[in-house]
Formats: C-alpha cells, structure tokens, sequence
C-alpha cells in the first residue's frame, strides 16, 4: 500500500502545480503588449524607428533632425 500512497501524493502535487501554472494571470505578457509601440519609416532613410521617438513634420516621418532637415 505504500508504493499506492506515494504514487497518488505525486500525482496530487503535480496537478495542483498544473492547476496553479494554468489559472495564473500571465503579468509579463500584458505589460508587453501595452509597452508595445507603432514603428515608422524615415522618410528619408526608410530606417523603421518607434512612433514614440520619430520626428513628424508636415504628415512625413524623420529618424533624426539631420534628416528633418
């Protein structure tokens, strides 16, 4: 009966962390999703640059002020 005891004791710790793992809120991926960015080409150099950071004159998209200019 021993071999049985044991054998069911894995199999309930294993499907509590099963349980667990499955109903746990994924934080990581949420905060990702929200970090994410637009990316723009330069109108210049057509280098891909986060919406965040581009230069945007006249509806056109500049990378740097030496392209702006």
């Amino acid at each position: 009966m021993g071999i049985v005891k044991l054998i069911i004791i894995v199999l309930l710790v294993w499907a509590g962390f099963w349980l667990l793992k499955k109903f746990r809120k994924p934080v990581d991926r949420i905060d990702q999703k929200s970090s994410a960015n637009k990316m723009l080409a330069c109108s210049v150099c057509k280098v891909h640059i986060p919406e965040n950071e581009a230069i945007i004159q006249n509806n056109k998209v500049y990378c740097s002020k030496e392209h702006l200019e």
